[in-house]
């Protein structure tokens, strides 16, 4: 029986999205984005935990076969539909939920990243003063324990000191109750760090403050929308690669440099039959190529659509890869370096994450000659990479606030302030992290919140509503229409219906299996509370996924349950003889008076 009744109404030509200038703006966007701090912190330590060549295997496989398919499935449907990852799974209404739980990770993200730009703006604003605190244990702050980074700016004396420093550092090594004065300088001073959680303390107001201009500078980058932004990430996006450059050129030209860069170099095959291994790679490239998150959705909804996405894709690729390995002789060369001074072995000294970057290296910057300088230099690159990813990923959750809630854009000045608020909350949300326990939450926010298992269930169902019910076949159909291009359709079929999505399911159910009590610095162990709330923080996103759906499926029409399923999972897209309009033409994906009839 033939159930007729109106259609939900899904109008692209309302409000239609602005357009890039250039197809280079959208490149350079994207490569900003994606290009960050992972690409610095942690695809170095990775590769080198991880059996060095053998990590790169892993890492250029798992992008070939898994990634970069789902980094052409984001453009080419943001692409085609012109709206945001929000809005696009109308598309597949039964899926409406992944637009929500995208939208929860993408705002919760941005909470907890500027507070690495305000610890990075704090340091940078440390070693541009005349004295450097940080290598001596002469300061209010400094404990017993406290071992000192002697330094000279004096060149000629600056080897006679580093022979009598390199006793201490190898002493602080051994020495667990030892602390350099680096470390205390990053955690006394700079995040005037508690001894756990539970001492949750006061806002660190020098800190509060960096966080403050870092959201005012990607406010005023962003609040005009792609026309700024597009003009910003131009230096955002290339200024950093310039200066990692030249890091690598001072880093190997260090005595030392090249046991650092044989460590990270160094192939152990053996790693290859190792799931964690692989793991790693996976989790590297869904962080730092922002996949699953709807982002490039919502980026890619201001391409013209003749643009082509299979370039683009490994353009991008490529770029983000040769990037991530070109850091890694950024940082392992300079290890190398430190290693030496300290008269032990790499393995000591390399470490990942914001201890890398934080400690590690100004620890090694401070041994050079003209450490300030040095130390201005990696901060801004720092600064900077993460900069133009805020700058982009803002953007795209503002593109979904706007389908979210249209109303709110109605009046003058209305974009400008409706940013405003929704920056300003989520100011007030990293304020959280800023304080003395601050670096606990932002701990569970980089680890549970916006990572691992619940970013695996977006790619999941994403790839499941785009290639399984909407149809793998008819996006290449789309993709030829509006490219004009021979579409390797085998391969992104194949890709996207199969190889994709057992590669998620297999790293989801490992992701889990592997979860274990969350600890901090592998000394501090959170409370059994902390491990519920870390948990309920990874549901808060993936949640709307199953909520939405059972909600759209009952109010589905339909006899039956079997009817109401299948109706909730209709797509109405225009015929395939249409001709696709470019600009910003309406592409109405159903009519008004369409009927559904099962």
């Amino acid at each position: 029986m033939g159930i007729k009744e109106k259609s939900l109404e899904i109008s692209y030509g309302e409000v239609g999205p602005s357009t890039w200038k250039r197809q280079l703006d959208f490149l350079m966007s994207v490569l900003g984005m994606s290009i960050g701090l992972g690409n610095v912190w942690r695809f170095p330590y990775l590769c080198y935990k991880n059996g060095g060549g053998a990590f790169l295997v892993a890492y250029l496989s798992l992008l070939v076969i898994f990634v970069l398919p789902v980094i052409i499935l984001e453009i080419v449907m943001g692409q085609y539909t012109r709206r945001s990852a929000m809005s696009i799974w109308r598309l597949v209404p039964v899926l409406q939920g992944v637009g929500y739980a995208a939208y929860i990770i993408l705002f919760l993200g941005n909470t907890y990243y500027p507070v690495l730009m305000a610890w990075s703006l704090r340091w940078l604003i440390s070693s541009l003063s005349s004295t450097s605190p940080w290598t001596d244990c002469t300061n209010d702050w400094n404990s017993e324990d406290c071992v000192p980074i002697s330094l000279s700016r004096d060149s000629n004396q600056t080897t006679q000191l580093l022979n009598s420093t390199a006793v201490n550092l190898t002493q602080t090594l051994g020495n667990t109750g030892s602390q350099s004065s680096v470390e205390e300088y990053w955690r006394t001073f700079i995040l005037g760090q508690s001894p756990g959680l539970e001492e949750y303390g006061s806002v660190k107001w020098d800190l509060a403050l960096c966080l403050l201009g870092t959201w005012l500078l990607v406010y005023f980058s962003v609040w005009k929308g792609i026309s700024w932004t597009s003009k910003i990430v131009y230096v955002t996006a290339t200024l950093p690669i310039a200066m990692i450059f030249i890091v690598v050129v001072r880093g190997v030209t260090l005595t030392g440099a090249s046991l650092g860069i044989s460590k990270y170099l160094s192939t152990n095959v053996t790693k290859l039959s190792d799931l964690e291994l692989w793991t790693d790679a996976a989790n590297q490239l869904t962080f730092t190529f922002i996949v699953g998150y709807g982002c490039l959705i919502s980026i890619s909804s201001h391409n013209e659509r003749h643009y082509n996405a299979i370039r683009n894709a490994a353009i991008i690729g490529c770029a983000n890869a040769a990037t991530s390995f070109t850091s890694g002789f950024a940082i392992f060369s300079v290890l190398g370096h430190l290693a030496e001074i300290k008269n032990t072995t790499v393995d000591a000294v390399a470490e990942s994450g914001p201890g890398l970057v934080f400690m590690v290296y100004p620890t090694a910057l401070s041994l050079l000659p003209l450490p300030n300088l040095w130390m201005a230099i990696f901060f801004i690159t720092l600064i900077l990479l993460g900069l133009d990813s805020l700058y982009v990923i803002q953007d795209g959750l503002f593109e979904c606030t706007k389908d979210l809630a249209p109303t709110l854009f109605r009046g003058k000045w209305t974009y400008e302030i409706t940013h405003g608020l929704l920056s300003l909350i989520q100011f007030a949300i990293g304020l959280t992290m800023v304080t003395n326990g601050g670096i606990y939450i932002f701990h569970i926010v980089n680890i549970y919140t916006c990572a691992g298992w619940c970013i695996y269930v977006l790619i999941l169902f994403e790839l499941i509503g785009f290639a399984w019910i909407y149809g793998a076949k008819k996006i290449c159909t789309h993709m030829q229409d509006m490219m004009k291009i021979r579409v390797p359709k085998l391969w992104l079929v194949v890709a996207w219906k199969y190889i994709a999505p057992l590669t998620v399911m297999l790293l989801l159910v490992y992701s889990v299996y592997e979860m274990k009590p969350l600890t901090y610095n592998r000394t501090y162990r959170y409370p059994t509370w902390v491990n519920g709330l870390a948990w309920l923080s990874a549901l808060s996103s993936v949640i709307f996924i199953p909520v939405t759906a059972t909600y759209v499926i009952w109010k589905s029409p339909g006899d039956t349950m079997f009817q109401k399923v299948k109706n909730s999972a209709k797509s109405s897209v225009p015929p395939e003889s249409e001709e696709i309009k470019s600009g910003d033409d309406a592409i109405a994906l159903t009519s008004p008076n369409q009927a559904i009839t099962p």
